[in-house]
């Protein structure tokens, strides 16, 4: 029985012999076995139908390429703000300078005006009432806001937060033993609640005092909770 040509093919080239079939019978050679190639059905699912070929246009421009949409997600315009989103406030502006000496921390809003000579010898002159001495002063300013970034909170509620870091940083380095926060504009930047843990009185302001002189009466009278007794 001949041998199949389709598994005589493949032994073939199983041994590496290349076997070549003849387009034409070739004269005086033997009849070579021709195979009848069934071609697949395409699926309709795997069917591509090519477009025509363009033909090129009387101006010689070149045919345009098709376009291929793409579907892409289109973003949401209309979002509601998340509730946990705050519009950030109004930043407030001020300088705070703070005078250490004796122990205690004498604060005051500078309101746009320098520290004049005259407010530091009025503060060690109350400082010396008050602990009986007075050593050299130590001058600290706080400028709000302390930065230019738009994005984050310069309103009264991060300055006061900064106000007290300020602060207890300050007292902690010279260990004070309290705080006299002087004239009422000032009282309201300094926050009571990270301070609690020292004596804090509010009399009037170093300007009032020197502009004011009769008010230093009752400034001795709002310093007696921090006056030392011997």
């Amino acid at each position: 029985m001949p041998m199949n040509e389709l598994n005589r093919m493949r032994y073939l080239q199983a041994m590496g012999i290349d076997c070549y079939v003849s387009r034409q019978q070739l004269p005086g050679a033997a009849l070579t076995r021709r195979l009848a190639l069934v071609r697949k059905a395409q699926s309709p699912t795997a069917r591509i139908t090519l477009p025509a070929q363009e033909q090129p246009s009387p101006q010689g421009k070149p045919p345009q390429r098709q376009r291929v949409e793409l579907a892409v997600d289109q973003p949401v315009t209309n979002v509601a703000p998340a509730a946990s989103e705050k519009p950030l406030t109004p930043a407030v502006r001020f300088s705070l300078v703070a005078v250490f000496c004796g122990g205690i921390a004498w604060v005051e809003s500078l309101n746009g005006r320098p520290l004049a000579k005259e407010q530091v010898q009025l503060v060690r002159g109350m400082t010396r009432a008050v602990c009986g001495e007075a050593g050299s002063p130590r001058i600290a300013q706080l400028d709000w806001p302390i930065h230019n970034n738009p994005q984050l909170d310069q309103g009264e509620e991060a300055a006061k937060a900064g106000v007290a870091a300020f602060l207890l940083r300050h007292i902690e380095e010279q260990k004070c033993r309290a705080l006299v926060t002087l004239g009422a504009d000032c009282g309201a930047l300094v926050p009571s609640t990270p301070l609690s843990g020292i004596s804090r009185v509010e009399t009037c302001s170093t300007v009032q005092m020197l502009e004011e002189p009769g008010c230093k009466q009752q400034v001795w009278a709002d310093l007696q909770p921090i006056v030392l007794r011997v």
